[in-house]
């Protein structure tokens, strides 16, 4: 394998309740710059007659730095469980407190792998990596420009089935990305649940409240003739309140 790009670092808080583990609150963290993982085994070895008889080896976590150019907001409260709050027309404020413990997340991140000439995207989820927050390093300004830049370090370990890291590999960039963002809940909280085109309003959906209008699309109420023509007339054409957003916004996902 020849990889030859890292991008889209996405994190999302992990919930294991259920039983089964379910993301939250997903957000890019920040463009990616390198990412090691480093699998840590557990080792032994049976040396019967003057020779080794039997070895196993198995795994027990991963190490796992990433670095990246930034560290959003939402890193502070998702990642490392700190208090944001908005402060005035434009300030931000993070509270670290020495109680404060870091969630377990999800993360993901797609790599740009050269096969036979043929580009592929190796898009990975590691599902339950708990960060702590690493060394901060500040330099003032030189005759030359330096970048500081945050890089977080972390242990990975199996979700209870015992699954650690699942990888995915996609002929299509979008394919990785869209992977990655479904596995973090954004797709899903992305998705209206008022059914999309069909559940979002529309005129038809509204002739059934503006207009008060019964099914022949006549004003009902306190409703006057042009209150009725505007809000009754089209919800009755449409098929009044049998197909005026009830029915069409309702369990569409």
């Amino acid at each position: 394998m020849a990889y030859v790009g890292l991008a889209k670092p996405t994190v999302a808080k992990l919930d294991e309740s259920a039983g089964t583990p379910k993301y939250t609150d997903g957000f890019t963290c920040g463009k990616a710059m390198a990412l090691d993982i480093g699998p840590q085994y557990a080792e032994g070895s049976l040396f019967a007659d003057n020779k080794k008889s039997e070895y196993d080896k198995e795994f027990k976590y991963a190490d796992v730095t990433l670095g990246t150019d930034t560290l959003p907001i939402q890193a502070h409260k998702v990642m490392f469980g700190h208090e944001v709050s908005k402060e005035g027309e434009s300030g931000t404020s993070i509270k670290n407190r020495t109680t404060d413990s870091s969630n377990y997340v999800g993360l993901g991140i797609y790599m740009d792998e050269m096969v036979d000439g043929l580009k592929k995207y190796v898009a990975m989820w590691i599902y339950k990596v708990k960060f702590a927050e690493g060394q901060e390093s500040f330099k003032t300004k030189g005759d030359n420009i330096e970048y500081q830049t945050p890089s977080i370090g972390g242990q990975a370990i199996g979700i209870d089935d015992n699954l650690w890291k699942e990888t995915m590999i996609y002929d299509t960039e979008k394919e990785a990305q869209d992977w990655i963002d479904e596995m973090a809940g954004i797709k899903q909280a992305q998705t209206p649940e008022g059914g999309g085109e069909s559940g979002s309003g529309g005129d038809s959906g509204e002739g059934e409240v503006s207009g008060g209008g019964d099914e022949s699309g006549k004003p009902g109420g306190d409703g006057t003739e042009d209150e009725g023509t505007s809000g009754g007339t089209t919800g009755g054409e449409s098929g009044g309140e049998e197909t005026g957003g009830e029915e069409n916004g309702g369990e569409t996902v």
